[in-house]
């Protein structure tokens, strides 16, 4: 393995842990009743992962583009299907006071509501762009 391909091997490690720790301590220092400190910790985390993405040349490459397409259109696929499939069960199912509509759901299904909303705006500019 050349000297090149080490380093970058060494920032991509680098850079996934920084991006996974900070959210790991992020969520710790949530649970444990620290949530300033958590978002401070995760602030940090995400700023030396994004200096370290600046730093570094050869951090991404086509194939990562390639990669992280596949990846991102998988993840909208998978996430459409289910809620495709788990909202209106879950309406149906409070309509006929089978279940209760928690307040998460409310806050979930908004959640979905707006990925959407970013991914067909990303997907219209894409469209203008070519």
């Amino acid at each position: 393995m050349t000297t090149t391909a080490t380093t970058t091997t060494t920032y991509r490690r680098t850079y996934f842990g920084l991006w996974m720790g900070s959210g790991l301590l992020f969520g710790a220092l949530i649970a444990a009743g620290y949530p300033l400190v958590g978002v401070g910790a995760f602030a940090l985390g995400a700023l030396a992962a994004t200096a370290l993405q600046h730093r570094s040349p050869t951090l991404f490459d086509e194939r990562d583009t390639t990669i992280f397409q596949e990846a991102g259109a998988n993840t909208i696929a998978v996430v459409g299907m289910v809620s495709a499939v788990f909202f209106p069960t879950m309406t149906a199912l409070w309509a006929l006071d089978v279940l209760a509509w928690p307040l998460w759901l409310a806050h979930l299904g908004w959640f979905v509501t707006g990925l959407f909303a970013i991914w067909g705006l990303a997907l219209a500019v894409a469209r203008l762009r070519r």
